[in-house]
């Protein structure tokens, strides 16, 4: 039976953030759903990540679903009965064998992430692989895989400098907001959204005491929820544009696919000493092009959040390129190293015929030709004799393996789960 190694994901890339959404699986009902999916799917181990900016479903597939059908079945699986959901293939990314290995070296390591080089990813991933163990979603291939992502990653953190400086978007927005607001009395900092980083965000803005919070949503209950759990006020975003509350700050990070804050708003925003500061973290943008350049607003988006971020931007370039090779050869050294052991059964009967020779041949020369040795030193000429064959029966196989992956030849994952050094 085939298996399959694959990763099928999205991300704030593919501009799709209902979909993100509507992937993120609620903590309290992930175990369960995932559980009901993996079933649906005919998935043999499964691991889910879910951050701010991304949802990926890391698994190994020994089902009837394989490639493009997996894909097509957990489409059915999360959106049969979903409507005015819109989004198109290029929404996901599929990747299968060693592009599956690849990105999640990649993702691991934060070279896919918003912030490249930010530290909270290799936590997140390494999170949820082991509450997959735990809970018997995952097993002995994607633990192997996933171990070893987790190395990658520590290796790309102590041969670089790539996270030096390196922050989350919302630690970011969070100092932007510190530093705007103070001289200013008692600020109303209003977050838009009920998502995770409108709550990381609050979790910033409560830590740090930066000002009251406003939290504004469509839906009011959602926001009277967070206000519940953090302290302050509560409206729906409709009464938000038609009062304009009066606010120092606006952070946004929507699902919307459209600018929701436009001229008018600004129109109807109260004239303050102090242009508002508008935080945009939303993928499309949630404010319009007319708050790039008004003096009742001062904008900030994530293009200006990342350059903050990024600091001596060539030498961001330089480590970024270190990381990216450390990533490749160890993609090539995982391979390789797997398919040295796939091949070393089959030089192993090489070896015992070599050695069977080896023997008979020393015995017949101690027995009529060197007769004068000790049985302690004969002992010892049968064990340099088989190092030495060992070595000369073992060694191609290590230039092989790598010569093969040089040449692009993938170990099937499928061999992965059944590999043991200790069986060679």
């Amino acid at each position: 039976m085939t298996m399959e190694f694959g990763i099928i994901g999205t991300s704030i890339w593919q501009q799709n953030m209902k979909l993100l959404e509507h992937l993120t699986v609620e903590r309290t009902e992930r175990v369960e759903v995932l559980r009901s999916l993996k079933t649906a799917l005919g998935l043999s181990e499964i691991v889910y990540l879910a951050t701010c900016n991304r949802v990926e479903f890391v698994y190994v597939s020994t089902g009837e679903y394989a490639g493009s059908k997996l894909l097509h079945k957990l489409i059915d699986y999360f959106f049969r009965d979903t409507k005015g959901l819109g989004f198109f293939p290029n929404d996901f990314y599929h990747y299968t064998g060693r592009e599956a290995v690849a990105h999640l070296f990649r993702t691991t390591a934060s070279l896919e992430s918003l912030v490249v080089g930010e530290n909270q990813i290799v936590g997140q991933y390494r999170d949820a692989y082991m509450e997959a163990l735990a809970t018997g979603l995952a097993g002995a291939t994607l633990k192997d895989i996933s171990e070893e992502a987790l190395v990658v990653a520590k290796k790309v953190k102590r041969e670089t400098e790539i996270g030096a400086g390196a922050v989350s978007m919302a630690s970011l927005a969070a100092d932007e907001l510190a530093g705007y607001l103070q001289g200013v009395d008692d600020p109303t900092i209003a977050l838009i959204g009920t998502g995770s980083m409108t709550v990381k965000l609050a979790h910033y803005v409560q830590d740090n005491k930066l000002g009251k919070l406003l939290f504004v949503n469509r839906t009011a209950e959602k926001a009277d929820t967070l206000a519940d759990q953090f302290g302050g006020d509560a409206v729906a975003l409709s009464d938000f544009f038609d009062s304009c509350v009066p606010v120092d700050a606006i952070v946004s990070a929507t699902a919307a696919t459209a600018p929701i804050f436009d001229a008018g708003f600004i129109q109807r925003l109260p004239k303050r000493t102090k242009p508002v500061l508008c935080i945009d973290l939303a993928i499309p943008r949630d404010f319009g092009c007319e708050f790039d350049d008004n003096a009742k607003v001062k904008l900030i988006d994530i293009p200006y959040l990342r350059s903050k971020s990024n600091g001596n931007l060539r030498q961001k370039f330089v480590e970024t390129s270190k990381a990216n090779e450390i990533v490749r050869d160890a993609v090539n050294q995982y391979f390789s190293d797997r398919m040295e052991v796939s091949l070393k059964p089959i030089f192993h009967d090489s070896f015992q015929e070599s050695m069977r020779l080896a023997k008979s041949a020393l015995d017949d020369l101690f027995a009529k030709k060197v007769t004068g040795l000790s049985e302690e030193d004969k002992e010892a000429v049968y064990r340099l004799v088989t190092k030495l064959v060992a070595n000369s029966a073992f060694q191609p196989v290590k230039v092989l393996s790598n010569k093969l992956v040089e040449m692009g030849s993938d170990l099937e994952i499928a061999e992965i789960k059944n590999i043991r050094k200790e069986a060679i």
